[in-house]
C-alpha cells in the first residue's frame, strides 16, 4: 500500500478527496461505507498516511511521515477494530484511543484514528466516541469504516461526511484477478461475476477448493436431498473450516437470488452465475417464487447462524432438513 493508484476503482472518491486535502477543507470525521471487500480500509490507509504527508503530491512516499507510516510505525496514526471472541469494539479501546490522541501530535501536525468495522462498537463505545466527536480534542480526523451503518448511532452519523463506496465492476475485478493470480480470461471472468463486486470475495474464491465449494452446492441444488446425502454433505462440511461453510452458504444464496431473478425476468447480466444460464433455467422451472423464498429465508438464516458459535454439523443438517420439506 503505497498511494492513490493502489485504489482499484472509485475513481470519483479519489479526486474528492484529495480536492478536499489540497483545499484543506477536509472535516474532522468522515464514514466510508459500502459491501465488504471493495477497498474502504485501503482508501481509509491512504487518506490517513496522505494527511501525515509534508510532500507535495500527498502521500510522497518519501517524506519521513511517509516511511514511517509504511513501515507500520507512525506515531500519530491509531488504528481501532473488533477483538475477543465476540469481535466487537470495547469502551476500553475508545478509552486507550481518547487517551492517545489528547496528547500532541509527535512526528506530524495532526492525529489520525482509523476505525475499521465500526459497526460492532458496542453501546458504551459508541457514546464514549460521540462525546469525542462532538467535542474533538486538537487537530484529529477520524475516519471510520463500515458495511453497514444502520447499526451505527443516528447520532454519529449525523457528525461524520458519509462517503458510499459503490461494488466494483465486473470488468475491474476480471482484470485484477487476472493480474494478482495469473488466470485465464473465463475463470477471471466466472469469479468476478460471483464475488458480487467485492474484490476480497473475489479473491476467496481463486483457489481450487472454493470452486470446489461452489460444484458441491450446484450438486445439491440438482440433487435428491435423502436423508443419507444430507448425512454425508453434513459430514464433509462439518470436517471443513467454518469460514468455508460460510463460503457454501455464500454459493448457495447466490444460486437462489439468480433464481428468483429468472422468475421475474430481470437481465442476464444482473446474474452471478450467468455463464450457468441453462442450469439456471431448468432449476427456475422446478421452484415456484414461494418454494424458492422460501429457500432464501433459509440460506439468510444459515449465514447468520454460521456466525455464532453453535455447532456446524447441527446447523447444517437442521437446514437441509429444511431444505427438503415441500413448500
Amino acid at each position: 500500500m503505497s498511494d492513490w493508484s493502489d485504489i482499484q476503482g472509485h475513481i470519483q472518491i479519489k479526486q474528492d478527496l484529495r480536492q478536499l486535502l489540497a483545499e484543506k477543507r477536509l472535516p474532522h470525521a468522515l464514514l466510508f461505507t459500502g459491501m465488504e471487500g471493495i477497498g474502504k480500509k485501503l482508501t481509509a490507509q491512504v487518506l490517513a498516511k496522505a494527511l501525515f504527508c509534508g510532500g507535495e503530491n500527498a502521500p510522497c512516499g518519501e517524506c519521513v511521515s511517509c516511511k514511517a507510516f509504511a513501515a507500520g510505525n507512525h506515531p500519530d496514526f491509531y488504528y481501532l477494530e473488533p477483538e475477543g471472541k465476540a469481535k466487537n469494539i470495547k469502551i476500553e479501546q475508545i478509552r486507550q484511543m481518547q487517551s492517545q490522541i489528547a496528547l500532541s501530535p509527535y512526528l506530524a501536525d495532526k492525529r489520525v484514528v482509523v476505525i475499521d468495522g465500526a459497526e460492532y462498537m458496542n453501546e458504551a463505545a459508541a457514546n464514549s466516541l460521540l462525546k469525542t466527536l462532538e467535542e474533538p480534542t486538537g487537530d484529529v480526523v477520524f475516519i471510520l469504516v463500515t458495511a453497514n451503518k444502520d447499526m451505527l448511532l443516528p447520532t454519529i452519523l449525523s457528525r461524520c461526511m458519509k462517503i458510499y463506496f459503490a461494488p466494483l465492476g465486473e470488468n475491474e475485478i476480471a482484470a485484477i484477478a487476472k493480474r494478482q493470480d495469473n488466470i485465464d480470461d473465463a475463470k477471471a471472468r466466472m469469479i468476478a461475476r460471483l464475488s458480487g463486486g467485492s474484490m476480497s470475495k473475489a479473491l476467496s474464491f481463486v483457489d481450487e477448493e472454493s470452486l470446489k465449494l461452489n460444484d458441491s452446492v450446484w450438486e445439491f441444488v440438482f440433487a435428491a436431498v435423502t436423508a443419507e446425502y444430507i448425512w454425508r454433505l453434513s459430514d464433509e462440511l462439518a470436517a471443513m473450516d467454518r469460514e468455508k461453510v460460510m463460503q457454501w452458504a455464500g454459493f448457495l444464496q447466490m444460486i437462489v437470488r439468480d433464481l428468483l431473478l429468472i422468475k421475474a425476468g430481470a437481465d442476464d447480466s444482473l446474474l452471478y452465475n450467468g455463464n450457468k444460464k441453462e442450469e439456471l433455467d431448468d432449476l427456475a422451472a422446478r421452484f415456484s417464487i414461494g418454494r424458492l423464498l422460501y429457500c432464501q429465508e433459509l440460506g439468510e438464516n444459515l449465514a447468520l447462524r454460521l456466525k455464532s458459535n453453535a455447532d456446524v454439523k447441527l446447523m447444517v443438517q437442521d437446514f437441509m432438513l429444511k431444505w427438503r420439506e415441500p413448500k
